[in-house]
């Protein structure tokens, strides 16, 4: 009987099925379907503007589409954790491990690090979206999908040149794929002309900017966007010819300039947003209706990485004490000190010393602690604490601290200033790297002095060399993702990166000790067995295990 009954069933549900196969072939209610969506150019803008949304997460999350981080902007870990530049920091040794290791070359940064799995994950998601653009339209006749088709296939290249700057042969992918598809390494010349190619062909069907303060077209991509990447892809390559045209094209144009030396902090604030210095940054609007996860801890992780950590705050800054994960290193803040002198705009707009943190600062008692003799013995400015600030030589980082002018409306700790991809200081050092040795109207030293005299810097160049390109690169672009790169493919790494990690500093005050004034000292301990960059092996970022664990036609990098 029972046997029976379930035949019946069955036959039912047989019957059933088929008298409700057309029911079952309709299209679901409230969907669009991916044959009938991609046709229009509304369409093709609504799909760009998602590419770029999956850009702004990527920048600022790692990855874009899934809640999985770790507690950091893994791009910007990934990029500047790795140089001289900085110390990665936060409460001790054992705190934030996964900035750390990167920073001080630990042997527990491996495969598995959080940091290069999300970035990997994030940037094909990115190429994912861009690609939902260019399967779908191509250059044509309508002006408004060629404009889409160029934005997506710029932000595809950007996202294949950061893969082939950290991990060189990484995968090209540049159409939807299938869930079976498993693409294997791509040769990296190969995969870097391919870049170049598709920058020099998005750029013919860019807009300019209509003039130097079109703040509008600092947050869509342009033709001298995509020069300028074009031009710094030129570069990596050793293709100073292509990168003198592409950069000069960029130069030559008129839309961008250098903002005046009392304005460079405010590159990195809301007062900066889209001003005329802008390569390209994404606009980020606060949107209460949109996802708080991504579009508040975003901010809210970028904010807390590049933020003071057991020290008293300047009433200028947001008002929660950070997780201190970026602190100049003492190597970096002795040599800008020393080249451009402690009056500098850039040296005030980038770093700060305890003197400027305790004398120059703005507090809320300074009606009361107004002179230099009551500020120097003032418990209330300065470092908290007698176990000190990890991961400190004396020097705090300035230039990323977030301001409360940055501040969301009726929020203490999420900014909403814009993210910068690219600036008009760096087209003007490519091309004078670009320059060297085959400067004949003076263009590349001239390009070099202009960010040099906006710095107020005391060094003004006389001399187009490498080397003076190679120190005010470092000057200019601190905490912008370029020192690790540069040295190496300057092949400077092993030799200053080569002792990174070996000792550590804790910057202490001895107010806190029973001092009757503020008095700096810094102690540096060693707690590392492995430490340092290992030529042949740390020139490239490990390929994730997670990645590797389910695509074999991957071939891991060399060392890893």
């Amino acid at each position: 009987m029972k046997r029976y009954l379930t035949g019946l069933l069955a036959i039912a549900a047989l019957c059933l099925v088929s008298c409700n196969q057309d029911r079952l072939n309709e299209d679901q209610k409230g969907v669009i379907s991916m044959e009938s969506f991609y046709q229009t150019a509304d369409d093709a803008e609504s799909a760009v503007i998602a590419a770029y949304r999956a850009g702004m997460y990527c920048f600022n999350m790692g990855s874009g589409f899934t809640v999985s981080w770790c507690i950091a902007p893994p791009l910007f870990v990934l990029e500047n954790a790795p140089s001289d530049d900085i110390y990665y920091a936060s409460g001790n040794k054992d705190d934030h491990v996964f900035g750390l290791e990167i920073n001080e070359y630990r042997a527990s940064f491996t495969d598995n690090s959080t940091v290069i799995a999300n970035i990997f994950n994030g940037l094909y998601q990115m190429i994912y979206a861009c690609n939902l653009v260019t399967d779908h339209f191509s250059y044509g006749d309508d002006d408004r999908i060629n404009r889409a088709v160029a934005e997506a296939s710029v932000l595809r290249a950007w996202a294949h040149f950061k893969l082939y700057t950290y991990w060189g042969d990484a995968p090209k992918v540049d159409h939807v794929l299938l869930g079976s598809d498993k693409p294997g390494n791509t040769p990296r010349a190969e995969l870097l002309d391919w870049i170049i190619s598709e920058l020099a062909t998005a750029a013919k069907y860019l807009p300019s900017k209509s003039g130097l303060n079109d703040g509008n077209m600092a947050v869509r991509l342009t033709k001298e966007a995509a020069l300028a990447f074009e031009g710094k892809a030129e570069v990596f390559k050793g293709d100073m010819a292509a990168a003198r045209r592409s950069l000069g094209a960029v130069i030559s144009s008129g839309k961008y300039a250098l903002v005046e030396g009392s304005r460079m902090h405010d590159l990195f604030h809301m007062a900066g947003d889209a001003c005329e210095e802008k390569i390209f940054e994404y606009n980020y609007i606060n949107n209460p209706g949109n996802d708080p996860t991504f579009d508040g801890i975003a901010h809210f992780q970028v904010n807390q990485s590049c933020f003071w950590r057991d020290i008293y705050l300047p009433n200028v800054l947001i008002p929660n004490d950070g997780w201190g994960g970026v602190n100049p290193s003492a190597s970096f803040s002795e040599a800008l000190i020393a080249n451009d002198g402690m009056d500098s705009y850039r040296r005030k707009a980038w770093i700060l010393t305890y003197d400027d943190m305790i004398y120059n600062m703005p507090y809320d008692d300074d009606a009361d602690v107004n002179t230099d003799e009551l500020k120097s013995k003032d418990p209330l400015r300065g470092i908290k604490s007698k176990n000190g600030v990890f991961g400190n030589a004396g020097y705090w980082s300035y230039k990323l601290a977030p301001l409360r002018s940055d501040l969301i409306v009726n929020n203490t700790s999420t900014t909403q200033q814009n993210d910068i991809v690219m600036r008009y200081a760096e087209v003007l050092l490519l091309y004078a790297e670009a320059c060297v040795g085959n400067d004949p109207d003076g263009s590349g030293l001239k390009a070099l002095q202009e960010v040099q005299k906006r710095a107020g810097s005391a060094h003004v160049s006389s001399v187009l060399t490498l080397d003076e390109v190679k120190n005010e690169k470092r000057y200019e672009m601190y905490l912008e993702g370029c020192r690790f790169a540069d040295l190496v493919r300057w092949g400077d790494a092993p030799r200053v990166l080569g002792e990174q990690g070996k000792s550590v500093p804790t910057a202490y005050d001895k107010i806190n000790e029973g001092n009757a004034t503020h008095e700096l000292y810094v102690k540096y301990s060693s707690y590392n067995d492995v430490y340092g960059f290992k030529q042949g092996k740390n020139e490239l970022m490990p390929y994730p295990y997670t990645e590797r664990s389910i695509n074999p036609n991957i071939v891991q990098n060399p060392g890893w």
